[in-house]
């Protein structure tokens, strides 16, 4: 049956407040848009960073993912080689020196990262506020962004105060959804088929000593249970924090009529969120009955937003594939390493993995950040242009650390010539990003 259309109305002219004239406003404070804004003002460049949460870290502290993926890949020997540099080795370094991270943890053919996440949001709260070039705007969405002639003017922003509006020479889209990209006219694209998003939650009073034994089992347990407990997913992970008796845990898989919601459209979001919390309780109650160790443990809290693999990404330049993500592929103008598996999250509880050949690894090349028809803006990320398999490697936090951080370096070469961001010189940037440094 064809969509109905929607009633509209006329919304009246509008005179803001131009609150910041800047070299580059950043939409997004995830793990691209952080790292994007930091490095741009560490670089020298007068940045304002945009995030609608009440604190920095995107998926990484809302979603609590709990362990930073694609910083390591496997040498042919077995050796684990950390693939990351610049802003996302100084955030591990500066964790782990607290406390709050530790591994790399073996992980099939690559490994993981874990930290907390609480130690996340203060780090980054502390290396935002260390950098007196870049203005943070907490609690603050983006609405519209004005246009003319090829380039972004100003963007539009909800705050509590009221709408207002923001200038810059340059513009970073980190919201993970495309969002200024989308309005800025830039092709995007959202697949016919999306990742299934995921609640993860912690639990408490776990007895370790007892459990640590059976964490490696959890799947087989899983699949054991997935048809007769009605569990969301045949696959999981439980990941100690480092904290006494505390562990986060990955069990949830969100649906909507035995499909993937879509986390751009609002009324589906809405109920994602409500259907994860749920999860998380059933999940939680399974653990108690099944896993040694959580006999007296319960559940502690949810993570404060639903964790959202894949909405919408830009159609770029040029699209990472399967093939070049599986076949390390070396591009000339690539900006950082990365050698995670291709990792989708599909229908009926599973997850489908492709990995790398052990001495694998790619490069993420400057185009899929650069789009068509906006000479002034770049895209990081989950907005990155990618097919839906090579997305599902390139999505994870190391690359998206990676991303922002060569887009951030990007704006810095083109400003003081005032080009446009397709004709930044790839041996340039990498150049900056070898001197912070980035290994290519």
């Amino acid at each position: 049956m064809p969509e109905q259309p929607r009633a509209t109305l006329t919304v009246p002219e509008e005179r803001l407040p131009v609150v910041e004239e800047a070299e580059l406003v950043v939409v997004g404070g995830g793990s691209a848009g952080t790292a994007a804004a930091i490095t741009a003002a560490r670089a020298g460049l007068r940045t304002v960073l945009v995030e609608d949460s009440p604190f920095l870290g995107g998926m990484s502290t809302g979603g609590c993912v709990g362990t930073f993926c694609g910083f390591y890949y496997r040498e042919k020997n077995g050796d684990l080689v950390r693939l990351v540099g610049g802003f996302p080795a100084e955030v591990a370094d500066r964790l782990a020196a607290r406390g709050l991270c530790y591994g790399p943890v073996p992980f099939k053919t690559t490994a993981a990262l874990p930290y907390v996440p609480w130690g996340l949001k203060t780090l980054y709260d502390q290396m935002a506020r260390a950098e007196g070039a870049l203005t943070v705007y907490l609690h603050a969405r983006f609405v519209r962004a004005l246009v003319h002639d090829g380039a972004i003017d100003a963007v539009t922003v909800a705050t509590r105060g009221g709408p207002v509006a923001m200038k810059a020479a340059y513009f970073i889209d980190a919201s993970g959804d495309s969002l200024l990209a989308l309005a800025a006219g830039a092709p995007t694209a959202k697949g016919e088929t999306l990742q299934y998003p995921s609640m993860m939650f912690y639990m408490q009073r776990v007895d370790l000593e007892k459990a640590l034994p059976h964490l490696f089992s959890l799947s087989e347990l899983l699949e054991k249970h997935f048809d007769t407990a009605g569990l969301p997913r045949r696959s999981g992970n439980i990941i100690p924090t480092g904290r006494p008796g505390e562990v986060l845990v990955a069990m949830s898989r969100v649906g909507i009529a035995g499909r993937p919601l879509d986390a751009s459209d609002a009324a589906e979001l809405t109920l994602g969120e409500m259907l994860g919390r749920e999860q998380a309780e059933r999940c939680a109650h399974f653990l108690c009955s099944h896993m040694p160790g959580f006999e007296e443990a319960f559940i502690s809290d949810t993570a404060p937003r639903l964790g959202v693999r894949e909405t919408r990404r830009l159609r770029g330049r040029y699209a990472l594939t399967e093939d070049d993500v599986l076949g390390g592929r070396k591009f000339e103008d690539g900006i950082c390493r990365a050698a995670w598996p291709v990792e989708l999250h599909v229908a009926n509880g599973l997850t489908d993995w492709r990995f790398l050949d052990d001495g694998l690894w790619y490069t993420v090349p400057f185009r899929c950040l650069v789009p068509l028809g906006v000479r002034n803006l770049l895209a990081a990320g989950r907005c990155l242009s990618a097919t839906r398999e090579g997305f599902a490697s390139a999505r994870v936090i190391g690359p998206c650390m990676g991303e922002g951080q060569a887009a951030a370096l990007a704006v810095a070469i083109a400003h003081p010539k005032a080009t446009a961001l397709a004709d930044v010189d790839p041996a340039e940037l990498r150049a900056r990003l070898t001197a912070l440094g980035v290994p290519l």
